[in-house]
């Protein structure tokens, strides 16, 4: 009987008029991520050929009019001639070029790695770097140390240079920035969705439910793992699909890439990162999404029994999943007087706890990888023993016969 009642859930879940559109918007963004944001996705690393000939062409024009004037120029706090300053960036910016249009991309890793060596300050007095953040310094000298980091792992490991491992859109990488931005929110909204009409879809068939040979709060666990199932089974998908499509565009790239973890606030240097590989990354990452999507469709099922509402029950739990931003202004530390640590909400974007990019936002070093872990397995915990007693109060007919 159990068996028989999951797979009624789960194909109701999959036929229902709620879901098929759901599923070809997903479908949609997948395919306008795939070949519309990653191919056209720019970071500071994005290489701009024509930007770089009027470059030159500038310079070139420059020092023409230096050497017939003779004036070499003085470049302020430093005391060097204008003159060869210039021409060291023509002749580097030159060789850029040329790699970059001969297809030469290691030569031109190593051209690029030498100059932001050589002259951090492409980065840290970049004002249009994070011109909005409210720590802008911070974060252009995080983004220059992750950048020097995998340009050291692409050099020291002997990788084999594209174009698309350069500017990140390989089928690891892509995977890698989508679970690092925006996918556990895509992740949670889904589950959030698929199981939000999970109780009052039952509204029309109460003389049969009340036939039911299964317990109320059977009937509860079993909707959830229908939910629970169908949801994990579209996501798996649209990873792979998403994956593989990205992939026969720009290679699959390295597993064994390192991404950039930071480790300690304490120097604001190079000191404070190390690194993981890009599949650890994935694999810690991903294996937190059951226990988030378990979270959220028992939270459903508790804001069910007390709306009786789907549309309700999809705001009040979207409100959920975003409610740390109500909070996130990266000054924040403290909710009143508990760490942030301590609320799940902290966790939700778990990409970023992996890399410590949480602690890096908000400036603290209080939120882990178990801290998250045991937070998440408590409140899950709360939200069971919330939904055992509200079964015995909501029970199955005073459900269906409230209006």
């Amino acid at each position: 009987m159990n068996r028989t009642y999951l797979i009624h859930e789960f194909l109701r879940t999959a036929k229902s008029k709620r879901t098929i559109p759901f599923l070809l918007f997903i479908g949609v963004v997948l395919i306008s991520y795939c070949f519309l944001l990653v191919p056209n996705r720019e970071t500071k690393e994005t290489f701009h050929p024509e930007e770089i000939q009027d470059y030159l062409t500038r310079l070139e024009v420059e020092q023409n009019q230096r050497l017939k004037s003779g004036n070499t120029g003085i470049v302020l706090m430093t005391g060097d001639p204008v003159f060869a300053r210039n021409d060291y960036h023509h002749g580097l910016f030159s060789a850029l070029l040329h790699s970059y249009e001969d297809r030469n991309y290691l030569r031109y890793l190593h051209l690029r790695a030498y100059y932001l060596e050589s002259d951090p300050s492409v980065y840290l007095q970049d004002e249009n770097l994070f011109k909005l953040s409210p720590y802008p310094g911070k974060d252009r000298e995080h983004l220059y140390h992750q950048t020097m980091l995998r340009y050291e792992d692409y050099l020291m490991n002997n990788r084999r240079i594209t174009e698309a491992l350069l500017f990140e859109k390989t089928g690891f990488q892509s995977l890698q920035t989508f679970l690092h931005t925006y996918g556990f929110f895509f992740f949670l909204f889904c589950a959030v969705y698929f199981s939000s009409d999970i109780l009052s879809r039952d509204r029309s068939h109460r003389t049969v439910l009340q036939g039911l040979p299964l317990s109320w709060y059977r009937q509860l666990n079993l909707k959830s793992l229908a939910a629970f199932t169908y949801t994990l089974l579209v996501l798996v998908t649209v990873l792979l699909t998403g994956f593989l499509v990205l992939s026969a565009q720009f290679g699959f790239g390295y597993s064994n890439l390192h991404v950039p973890i930071m480790t300690a606030q304490s120097t604001f240097s190079a000191d404070d990162y190390d690194v993981i590989s890009l599949g650890k990354f994935v694999g810690i990452s991903l294996s937190a999404l059951p226990l988030l999507l378990f979270l959220f469709i028992r939270l459903n099922v508790i804001f069910s029994l007390l709306m009786k509402n789907e549309w309700l029950v999809l705001l009040s739990s979207t409100l959920v999943i975003f409610s740390e931003r109500l909070f996130d202004a990266r000054t924040t530390r403290e909710i009143l007087g508990i760490d942030i640590s301590y609320f799940p909400q902290t966790y939700f974007d778990f990409g970023k706890i992996v890399t410590g990019e949480k602690n890096f936002l908000l400036n603290t070093e209080t939120i882990s990888l178990a801290k998250g872990v045991v937070v998440l397995l408590v409140t899950a915990a709360i939200i069971e023993a919330v939904l055992f007693v509200l079964s015995r109060i909501v029970n199955k007919r005073r459900l269906y016969q409230s209006r």
